[in-house]
């Protein structure tokens, strides 16, 4: 009676090729982690959206990772029928769920994602709130970024996402007087009764990030017919006050106290795949 002395042919070629396949999708992931590096310095994904990814990403490379251990030890040892089946099916599951987040992330990766906007655009002087007079050219302005996020979505019609939407507000360092018409309502919303220029240019960049969050939000709901399975998609809004930070200093070197250069707000949107962004599952609520 001949007595098997390792895995048969057939084993070997389902497991060799499969452990290829791994690899490949290996590389992709890792490729997938520097262009996400890369995105963040170029200030298309947030840095914290950034980390989330990555995070993400290494954790789909250690499933990678134990599959090609089980392969490599199938390859040297052979398996019952059933171990072999198992491990097949596992894998094919990973495989094809990394290479949807990959395809997806991929895409995103190939659209502008970062716009920055004037303040004068949506606000008049001292202003937070956008007036009837402005409402016009401010959708305007925010549509085209509308647009592309309902095309994403109806490119990828069945895939689970979370948008996630950052707006960033910059001011220069123009004092507001506490005989200001806005001072008032500034220091309403602070926790502060004798706040700083600092303090208050901060709360009124935040309040003016916040505005714009909620135009973008807005014009999705409006949109909303276009996007093919709406429940599919969450939402992440967020809103910073940057204050007198000065706004991406390492492409403006020339900045001074009162430019308008300052006075801005910058909007990152990123449509992202549930298992890699998997925090803005929970927010049911954003778009209610």
């Amino acid at each position: 009676m001949a007595v098997s002395c390792g895995p048969s042919k057939q084993v070997q070629t389902l497991t060799k090729t499969t452990q290829e396949t791994l690899e490949l999708v290996k590389k992709e992931a890792q490729r997938a982690i520097a262009l996400t590096v890369e995105k963040v310095k170029n200030y298309e994904v947030d840095p914290d959206i950034g980390k989330e990814i990555i995070r993400n990403l290494k954790e789909a490379e250690k499933k990678i990772d134990t599959q090609l251990s089980v392969a490599n030890n199938l390859l040297q040892n052979g398996g019952t029928k059933e171990e072999i089946l198992a491990f097949a099916e596992r894998t094919n599951v990973i495989i094809q769920s990394a290479l949807t987040d990959l395809k997806s992330l991929n895409d995103l990766y190939d659209i502008s994602t970062f716009s920055s906007f004037e303040t004068a655009t949506f606000f008049p002087a001292g202003g937070y709130g956008i007036p009837p007079e402005k409402q016009e050219e401010a959708k305007k302005s925010i549509e085209p970024i509308v647009q592309r996020i309902i095309k994403f979505f109806g490119d990828h019609p069945r895939q689970r996402f979370v948008a996630v939407i950052v707006c960033y507000g910059f001011s220069d360092e123009t004092p507001i007087a506490k005989e200001s018409p806005l001072y008032s309502p500034l220091l309403a919303k602070m926790r502060t009764n004798n706040p700083t220029r600092q303090e208050l240019n901060v709360k009124l960049s935040e309040l003016r990030a916040k505005s714009i969050a909620n135009l973008l939000v807005d014009l999705i709901k409006i949109n909303e017919a276009l996007i093919p399975n709406p429940k599919l998609i969450n939402y992440d809004i967020k809103w910073m006050g940057k204050g007198e930070e000065l706004p991406y200093p390492d492409r403006v070197k020339d900045y001074h106290a009162d430019d308008k250069r300052r006075r801005m707000v910058s909007l990152i949107w990123n449509v992202l795949p549930g298992s890699l962004y998997a925090q803005g599952l929970s927010n049911d609520t954003a778009m209610n």
